[in-house]
């Protein structure tokens, strides 16, 4: 698996959206979450029991203070877009006011996050 910086140099490298997706969110290893990670993967699998994809990447070198956040489930199936994030945000509203900043993306479709 691609250390974080090692993934950040390649991005700046990458032009294809589908492979620098593939890159962040085909190798999930939850043993090396961190409790922030595992703790928001948590709220959001026992919130959206049915996902196909939870992944919670802390984008803060480890403090928590920010987030990657992809959902895949069929519940937002005929939702726009705002109303999915609204969702995902509801069911994490004990964490938010401990982290400074969320990048929260939704999808009713895997291959948009695993499709190299």
């Amino acid at each position: 698996m691609l250390s974080y910086m090692n993934r950040f140099r390649l991005s700046n490298l990458i032009t294809n959206q589908k492979t620098l997706n593939f890159l962040r969110y085909a190798n999930v290893n939850t043993s090396s979450q961190t409790d922030g990670e595992r703790q928001i993967n948590d709220v959001l699998k026992n919130r959206f029991p049915n996902a196909r994809l939870v992944n919670v990447k802390d984008t803060s070198s480890g403090c928590g203070a920010s987030y990657e956040i992809v959902v895949v489930t069929d519940e937002f199936a005929s939702m726009r877009t705002v109303n999915q994030h609204r969702l995902v945000s509801d069911a994490l509203s004990k964490q938010l006011p401990n982290i400074h900043a969320i990048r929260i993306f939704t999808s009713t479709d895997e291959k948009e996050f695993l499709d190299s």
